[in-house]
């Protein structure tokens, strides 16, 4: 099966911009970055829809072995997430919805301890569904039921929206809640069942550049402050779109093994910045200068090459050879 290293040079742009805004929100760096990069929750939609697109790219051609997709999750996702954890130090009661990873379906608890890990939470309340949403994607009627749930879902934001801000429960609902990024990881199964028997072409990279381009000034202009999830995901399906089936200059630049490696870091700095943040705020206090951000990005990106070797990889292999064998 191909590998589409395009990818993964924006796994670590968005991870890195949802870093940036949780850590770097009063420094001058920060200020300085393109609309698109400081909106960190923008790129959380594009996981979910690159999550959806991909998951149906790899599964839909082949036998679905449904015990066996779980434990692969859960061997490549959990193991890094529960060092996150472990990192904080706190014992609470509450630290059981997040040790198992069921902190945003519940009201008042997706920010606890680890604050970012709301995705993962969500993540994996759709990777449960994945399999039913996989058969139904060969039903006729599926097209149907993601227009019909991304439409909901805009509606349904947009009308709770102005109860929101002084009702912190409305807030986590429309921002958190795993039902609300149904359509947008739905949207990108979609997308792939629509474009997969589209041939690639080399001329798709200008289109690439000129859409890149077309992102980064629509959202500087647009300003947007709220994250409608199914309209931020319909603004990232052309660049996947295209991305996937480019094969010109741009596809192959992306798949350098630079940007291959640095998107291999993604999980690792998403996961654990906002711990590592905490510990550095013990000892130097909020990050409010570029030196500091810069000290702290550093130990960010050592520490998340040490638990992409030794846990993303080495472990994960040793799990796989272990119980899926």
């Amino acid at each position: 099966m191909k590998k589409y290293n395009q990818f993964e040079i924006f796994r670590f742009i968005g991870a890195f911009s949802v870093l940036c805004f949780h850590t770097a929100r009063h420094t001058v760096f920060f200020s300085k970055l393109p609309h698109l990069l400081q909106n960190g929750p923008f790129w959380v939609f594009f996981f979910f829809l690159l999550s959806g697109f991909l998951l149906t790219y790899v599964y839909s051609n082949k036998e679905f072995n449904m015990l066996h997709f779980y434990k692969t999750r859960f061997f490549k996702f959990y193991p890094v997430y529960f060092l996150s954890l472990i990192l904080l130090l706190k014992i609470r009661f509450n630290i059981l919805y997040h040790v198992f990873l069921i902190q945003s379906w519940i009201f008042k608890r997706p920010m606890n301890y680890n604050s970012s890990a709301w995705y993962l939470s969500t993540l994996v309340f759709l990777l449960l569904l994945f399999p039913l949403f996989l058969y139904f994607s060969k039903n006729k009627y599926f097209s149907w039921f993601v227009v019909c749930i991304n439409l909901y879902t805009y509606y349904f934001y947009n009308y709770m929206l102005k109860f929101s801000f002084n009702n912190e429960s409305i807030h986590e609902l429309i921002n958190y809640n795993p039902l609300m990024y149904i359509g947008t990881f739905t949207l990108g199964m979609l997308t792939y069942n629509i474009i997969k028997n589209f041939k690639s072409k080399k001329l798709y990279s200008l289109f690439i550049l000129l859409y890149i381009g077309f992102l980064f000034i629509f959202v500087q202009y647009q300003k947007f402050k709220f994250y409608n999830s199914s309209v931020v995901a319909l603004s990232f399906v052309p660049l996947i779109v295209l991305l996937f089936l480019d094969e010109g200059f741009f596809s192959k630049f992306l798949g350098n093994k630079f940007f291959v490696y640095l998107g291999s870091l993604s999980y690792s700095i998403y996961i654990l910045h906002v711990p590592l943040y905490i510990i550095f705020k013990k000892f130097n206090n909020e990050i409010t200068i570029d030196l500091q951000f810069l000290i702290y990005f550093i130990l960010v990106f050592i520490i998340s090459n040490l638990t992409k070797y030794f846990i993303e990889n080495k472990y994960y292999g040793y799990l796989n050879k272990k119980y899926l064998k």
